[in-house]
């Protein structure tokens, strides 16, 4: 059995894996096809698609992928209640009403908008400098895409077969994908800086680097290795 401090500790990695992985993770994913030559693409499009949609619709597919994934070869039941403090989270803020960063009377709910419009819908944008669906609703679908994620990959034909290495190949491709994203993501990002080099790039790197390694050992380190017979 394992010790409750393994339990806890896992529950709180699969957490910020829901909450804070898949938001910095995803966009560093996602703007390999705007930072491609083959796609016709601009900045505004990139930004708009990623943090001004409601429903958040890259995070929340990234998330279900990734929950699929770590769902398969991991095996915890702790993925699955991952959703459960964002949403009390969400719920506080709604019932009370809080913004993380006030602009104005009008951009506060309950004022000059619905709370339903301002945490869920197009009342709260960051084009407007206003930031509470990225930090308070955002965490939410993605958590609770990992969760699903998760519990979609038990349902998969195959989960019970725990030789099948196929799982692990697939984390592994995908941890090589988004180490490939971040350091393409990184070298752009040093050639386009007038500045060069800036030490809070290791700030932003941390999460999708850790994510992309966990992936990677995943499906290399924890890949069922085959019996020899003596």
């Amino acid at each position: 059995m394992k010790s409750l401090g393994r339990v806890v500790l896992t529950f709180l990695a699969h957490q910020f894996i829901g909450m804070y992985g898949i938001p910095f993770t995803a966009p560093v994913v996602f703007s390999l096809a705007f930072k491609l030559p083959l796609f016709v693409h601009s900045h505004r499009t990139f930004y708009t698609i990623l943090s001004e949609l409601p429903y958040f619709p890259v995070q929340i597919v990234f998330g279900l992928i990734l929950g699929w994934l770590l769902g398969r070869t991991l095996r915890d039941r702790s993925i699955l209640w991952v959703w459960a403090i964002p949403l009390a989270i969400l719920c506080y803020s709604v019932a009370a009403a809080t913004v993380v960063m006030p602009t104005s009377v009008f951009a506060s709910p309950g004022a000059g908008q619905s709370r339903f419009s301002h945490y869920f819908g197009w009342g709260c944008r960051p084009a407007e400098h206003c930031l509470d669906q990225l930090l308070i609703t955002m965490p939410f679908y993605s958590s609770l895409a990992y969760s699903l994620g998760a519990a979609l990959a038990r349902k998969t034909p195959g989960y019970a077969d725990f030789k099948d290495k196929r799982r692990f190949l697939a984390a592994a491709i995908a941890g090589a994908i988004i180490l490939a994203a971040f350091l393409i993501d990184l070298v752009i990002s040093i050639r386009q800086s007038q500045g060069g080099w800036h030490s809070n790039y290791l700030l932003l790197a941390a999460t999708p680097l850790g994510v992309g390694a966990l992936l990677l050992y995943v499906g290399v380190i924890l890949r069922p290795k085959p019996v020899s017979q003596a």
